[in-house]
């Protein structure tokens, strides 16, 4: 089975980026605008001279051109555990444990599970708390949050916090997603920052 690279989708990504219109590519190409638009959409396939001439008007390189997708399966069975502050809970890490952008993790609370009574913060600009199931009190800064399935909370992660399940009977699951990512997200206080007393 050959290889299918997306290469219109990416010409035209990389046009974009370079804040040049179809004319701009036409003109500077001497093709015409029509069959930039059908190499674009994939319904053609420019001669290897007209795709060097195309890449290097809007910047995009052979070797970016035909690069594979970047991308890293984590099987739920293979997952990492990572450890947040709290009790009750088991924390496992969605993302791998290289990437860099973003760190996505998901903690199962059981009943009356927690942060920790400590208020902490996170090494992040962006941190998400999205309730999969069941209900928490979140305590941000001071201020109480409730809640519930489905809700989404989004807030800096330096900002002092602190969560618990309201539940006495019920388990709690939680995604947190955080971006930049973590560094070293699976090893045991390398990710919270108590808050100073």
């Amino acid at each position: 089975m050959s290889k299918k690279y997306p290469l219109g989708p990416r010409l035209l990504k990389a046009r974009e980026a370079s804040g040049l219109s179809l004319s701009d590519v036409a003109g500077k190409t001497d093709l015409s605008k029509g069959f930039l638009s059908r190499v674009e959409r994939g319904i053609v396939s420019p001669s290897v001279d007209s795709l060097i001439t195309i890449c290097e008007v809007v910047g995009l390189s052979m070797e970016d051109l035909f690069a594979p997708p970047v991308y890293q399966i984590t099987r739920a069975s293979e997952r990492q555990r990572a450890v947040l502050p709290g009790e009750l809970i088991f924390d496992t890490l969605l993302t791998s444990s290289t990437e860099k952008h973003v760190t996505v993790i998901e903690t199962v609370a059981g009943p009356r599970g927690n942060g920790g009574d400590a208020l902490y913060s996170m090494p992040t600009e962006c941190e998400v708390c999205y309730i999969a199931s069941g209900s928490i009190e979140f305590l941000l800064d001071g201020e109480v949050l409730s809640l519930g399935s489905g809700d989404a909370l989004t807030f800096n992660g330096t900002t002092p916090h602190t969560w618990r399940n309201v539940s006495e009977t019920e388990d709690v699951r939680l995604l947190w997603i955080l971006a930049p990512a973590l560094p070293n997200p699976w090893i045991t206080g390398a990710i919270a920052v108590p808050r100073d007393q």
